[in-house]
């Protein structure tokens, strides 16, 4: 188990702003951080309970680590928690055995986690992968586990360096048991995010204390990171609505007359520039980033419902419609798309006019071209 050289600050508030070190709380009860120095906590996560981060973590906005009384949460050291993830340990639930404690749950060292994953009552190895919208309940993970996006996985145990298919639905042990080997490429991609995620808890953590609260929350310029030495600030255009917690970060560029939900992350520090067009309409816990070298192109009229995924790389026409819990990523998207409530899109172009029927996996070209084109 990863070892903390931090000294317990006893807290006593639901919302907890932890950056390095500085810790500020409000009024409430039984909440206590342990947070390594060289790690960065985003001032926009939701902390609750006795919560442990290690060294050299990143942990970024929007994130909530909720540890119900009686429980712990203990995240390693050079782990990353992507934005609007949940964290959470409940006491009247099953939860595998852990040094963290008898109801907790837990990562090891060299983790990551992607955006909008949800995990409960589960104990993650070193060097595992969660992938974006992932769900995993009272399960172990060992070492070096690859879980793509959208996967379930409840009450078991995967073996080594296994890899979870893109929305696997895993709830037996014997389904567990027959997972394959990862390959050598998704190693590789993990350690590429390891390597650009610990740039982030080290530059993150310049930028606040060079800029302070102002230049990690709302609207700001990314930190500087050995990709990107001239970091610029976001352009926005003309009436613009930014709901609560709402970030925007980098070479983001947004066009006019946009509604953007609270929660909602819009992050250019690695894959850049994130262009939105005009009339965007994006609800709640949304989340835009892009891999390191890539971007996210959107045109005109975009209209989000709540806990999206837009990933890059990404290019998307004017006129996109999409629903809940969707996730877009790797893809090239026509005009006048709609995608449905839960559907997960990777790999794929679009072609106009394409409708994504609610909670389909479309990840071959073949899938795509066959979808169903409607007017609209």
């Amino acid at each position: 188990m990863f070892k903390f050289r931090q000294v317990a600050i006893a807290l006593t508030g639901l919302s907890t702003l932890a950056i390095g070190v500085d810790v500020l709380a409000q009024s409430g009860i039984n909440t206590r951080l342990v947070v390594g120095s060289s790690s960065f906590v985003s001032p926009l996560v939701e902390l609750f309970g006795d919560v442990l981060v290690g060294e050299k973590s990143f942990i970024a906005s929007n994130t909530i680590l909720s540890a119900e009384p009686g429980t712990k949460i203990c995240i390693g050291n050079q782990t990353n928690l992507q934005d609007n993830i949940n964290v959470i340990a409940l006491p009247n639930a099953p939860a595998p055995a852990s040094p963290c404690g008898a109801k907790s749950t837990s990562t090891q060292n060299r983790v990551s986690i992607a955006h909008q994953a949800v995990i409960r009552n589960s104990k993650l190895g070193n060097f595992t992968f969660i992938g974006f919208r992932s769900r995993i309940t009272n399960s172990t993970l060992e070492d070096g586990v690859f879980v793509l996006h959208g996967a379930t996985i409840t009450n078991v145990t995967i073996a080594k360096d296994r890899l979870v298919p893109i929305g696997a639905k895993i709830t037996t042990q014997a389904q567990a048991d027959a997972l394959k080997p990862k390959a050598e490429a998704n190693s590789e991609f993990q350690n590429e995010v390891l390597e650009v995620n610990e740039e982030f808890a080290e530059h993150y953590n310049e930028l606040y204390k060079e800029v302070g609260y102002s230049g990690v929350s709302g609207i700001s310029a990314a930190p500087k990171t050995s990709w990107n030495p001239r970091p610029v600030a976001p352009t926005i255009g003309k009436n613009i609505r930014l709901e609560e917690f709402a970030r925007i970060v980098g070479d983001v560029r947004i066009g006019n007359n946009a509604v953007i939900g609270q929660r909602t992350s819009i992050r250019a520090d690695e894959g850049a520039p994130i262009i939105i067009g005009n009339n965007a309409e994006i609800e709640d816990r949304v989340t835009f980033h892009a891999l390191k070298g890539t971007n996210i192109k959107i045109g005109n009229n975009l209209d989000t419902d709540d806990n999206i995924v837009f990933h890059g790389p990404l290019e998307v026409g004017n006129n996109l419609t999409i629903g809940d819990d969707a996730i877009l990523f790797r893809s090239k998207v026509g005009n006048n798309v709609t995608i449905g409530t839960a559907a997960i899109v990777v790999g794929v172009t679009l072609g106009d006019r394409v409708s994504v029927p609610d909670n389909a996996l479309i990840t071959t070209q073949a899938q795509a071209d066959k979808l169903q084109r409607v007017r609209r």
